[in-house]
């Protein structure tokens, strides 16, 4: 995790040869975040990349909606992981 002016930031990488389809599964996910809660993730060749960005870090809080955040995700990759039955 890191934090830039008032911005905290968290980036998970998922190694698979699956990126697309777990990408598929766990984006409509994302779609409905607050305003100060920015989540993307991105299919690459071997890997899902995704961050999460919340903005006004400097009120506990927000570090706290950016752990939940990644929990969140971390718990619908593990999900879909799951629930695919995808190779390793």
């Amino acid at each position: 995790m890191a934090m830039r002016r008032g911005e905290c930031i968290a980036r998970i990488v998922v190694e698979t040869a699956h990126a697309r389809i777990l990408y598929d599964a766990v984006e409509p996910d994302n779609r409905d975040a607050p305003p100060h809660i920015k989540v993307s993730c991105t299919p690459k060749d071997n890997a899902l990349e995704c961050t999460v960005r919340v903005t006004g870090c400097g009120n506990p809080k927000r570090v706290l909606t950016l752990r939940n955040t990644v929990d969140d995700l971390l718990l619908a990759l593990r999900s879909a992981l799951e629930a695919l039955d995808l190779p390793k």
